[in-house]
């Protein structure tokens, strides 16, 4: 897993995907911001024949196109699973336009089966949809535009949360991610602490979630929009004041992005100025173990595409950050 692809995307995500096919990881899951869409990405620019120029108009009807060819191809066989981040919701992007793009993507094989499966619960074709697999159920929640998370959304996650927790579930394991993380968190900088109704909502699935987890269940909560990675983010004073445990949290935003620099509250373990991915390994248990998978300058450049200019992967592995320094 891991999110915000952005920027350097299309240099970076080959090398996460040659990463995920060599260990031959069950599936990549993408927490959003697959395109900065404001402004064309330096990594795509790069890849343009000398001269050209693309206005803002040109820019965004190219960009998702050059996520799927410059991204996403690399998986080729590899399941993949998309998140919607904040910068998928940049004017002139929709909801309605999102779902159109990458409806193969949300209506993955395993999806669609998951829908048939909650019946009259399931969500409707969209931006946030679950999947089980082994007993972990994986929940793809959607935070990207300041209206989440909806009534809706909610609805439909408590029916989701309500089935796990019943008798004989069969469901060990429970694992939501969003591009934002959840209120209060060592990220809260730039997370969902930044508008009321995300606040609110955000501190309710965190207690639904500490819920299924004081009830026995083995739950975690990953999320990105911040650029970089960060574990035990839910390790606060906040969150340590309203319970003995905390759930366990991560922050992975390392696809692409303007690396930022850490919050000074950031717990031990965390890195900026990183490009990589979180590996989750599910023990029998349904207990999961994260571990960052950082990528070197190699890495990009033995995944790159022949168009990808040396000089360019250098600058974005380089530079594209606060700093060249962290934890």
């Amino acid at each position: 897993m891991s999110g915000d692809s952005r920027n350097c995307g299309d240099f970076v995500m080959p090398a996460i995907a040659a990463k995920v096919k060599a260990e031959n990881d069950a599936f990549y899951w993408h927490l959003g911001d697959f395109r900065w869409m404001s402004q064309p990405d330096e990594d795509m620019l790069a890849m343009l024949p000398a001269g050209t120029s693309l206005s803002q108009g040109d820019y965004q009807q190219r960009a998702w196109d050059d996520f799927l060819t410059h991204q996403m191809a690399s998986f080729s066989g590899t399941p993949v699973f998309l998140g919607r981040g904040n910068h998928e919701s940049v004017p002139k992007m929709t909801r309605d336009g999102y779902i159109a793009k990458f409806s193969l993507f949300l209506d993955r094989p395993e999806i669609a089966e998951q829908r048939k499966k909650d019946g009259a619960d399931a969500a409707p074709l969209g931006p946030w949809f679950h999947w089980v697999k082994d007993g972990v159920d994986f929940i793809s929640m959607d935070n990207s535009t300041h209206d989440e998370f909806t009534e809706a959304q909610m609805r439909w996650l408590r029916a989701v949360l309500d089935h796990d927790l019943a008798p004989n579930s069969g469901i060990r394991t429970i694992l939501m991610g969003a591009h934002e993380a959840l209120p209060h968190s060592t990220g809260s900088e730039h997370a969902m602490d930044d508008w009321e109704l995300g606040e609110r909502s955000g501190e309710l699935v965190y207690t639904w979630l500490y819920d299924a987890q004081a009830a026995g269940k083995h739950v975690y909560i990953i999320g990105s929009h911040s650029h970089y990675f960060s574990p035990d983010v839910f390790n606060t004073p906040y969150w340590k004041m309203r319970s003995n445990t905390v759930v366990p949290g991560l922050i992975v935003g390392t696809s692409g992005a303007h690396r930022n620099a850490l919050p000074k509250n950031a717990r031990n373990g965390a890195k900026a100025f990183v490009y990589g991915f979180a590996q989750g390994t599910v023990h029998p248990d349904g207990t999961i173990d994260f571990a960052l998978q950082e990528l070197t300058e190699s890495d990009l450049v033995k995944a790159k595409w022949a168009n990808a200019p040396i000089d360019a992967i250098h600058e974005c592995f380089i530079h594209n950050g606060d700093a060249a320094s962290g934890k």
